[in-house]
């Protein structure tokens, strides 16, 4: 007989936690149909890490987290082939020997890369060292030292990259948007203080801003319905 089983998530910061709910009392008593009153705080405490695996079992659509920006996706390098580990970190090579210091690249200790179709190494990459036909990075690598490890694809190296790393950084936002996060903002400094009806009028003001941007998105005519009242 196939049993249900119900999960949930939580967002923390950039964080997503996945638990699921434990019909199962301290006590050993089971709770088979779950009622009203198990939102309350008996409710809450059934709510724990998930008990087995599933494999296959979590989608996430539509994620984007603005760690980095690409400024011009143009601008990317597809002569990178191999990959060998030295020193324990994660080292690039191009059999063709562009010079990754020179432009277009010009790369140097501190600059940043996006590598997409590479696999495992896919994402955002922080550069040690570069020059004629390799890129090293600060990655780590504990594939082989000798052997260069081809990859499944043809890599593309994205070289103009714009990371969120300090204060003076813009976010890549819509202008409409940026009032949204000024209410984020204020609502935050409202909870830390414990003004929480502030804190609460903020977070409204939030939530209205950014459902109307999402539905001006929606593609598509939007229809009404007709109705007829008797009266």
């Amino acid at each position: 007989m196939a049993t249900s089983k119900e999960y949930a998530y939580y967002l923390k910061g950039n964080k997503l936690a996945i638990v699921q709910k434990d019909l199962v009392f301290s006590s050993g008593q089971t709770l088979t149909q779950p009622g009203l009153n198990d939102l309350g705080i008996a409710g809450r405490l059934l709510w724990k890490s998930p008990k087995e695996s599933i494999a296959d079992g979590l989608e996430i659509q539509y994620v984007h987290s603005p760690d980095y920006f690409i400024n011009e996706t143009d601008d990317k390098n597809t002569a990178i082939d191999t990959y060998v580990s030295l020193g324990g970190l994660l080292k690039l090579i191009d059999q063709g020997d562009d010079n990754y210091s020179a432009s277009p690249e010009s790369l140097s200790d501190g600059s940043y890369i996006v590598l997409r179709k590479a696999g495992k190494w896919n994402g955002l990459h922080k550069v040690k060292e570069a020059g004629t036909g390799y890129v090293t990075l600060y990655t780590k690598c504990s594939d082989s030292a000798t052997v260069q490890q081809e990859f499944e694809e043809s890599p593309e190296l994205y070289y103009n990259v714009d990371v969120l790393n300090d204060e003076d950084d813009e976010l890549d936002i819509p202008r409409y948007l940026a009032t949204a996060v000024v209410y984020y903002v204020k609502a935050k400094y409202a909870e830390d203080i414990g003004e929480i009806e502030t804190k609460e009028y903020f977070m409204r003001e939030f939530r209205a801003i950014t459902e109307k941007f999402h539905a001006g998105k929606q593609k598509g005519p939007f229809r009404v319905q007709s109705f007829s009242m008797l009266t």
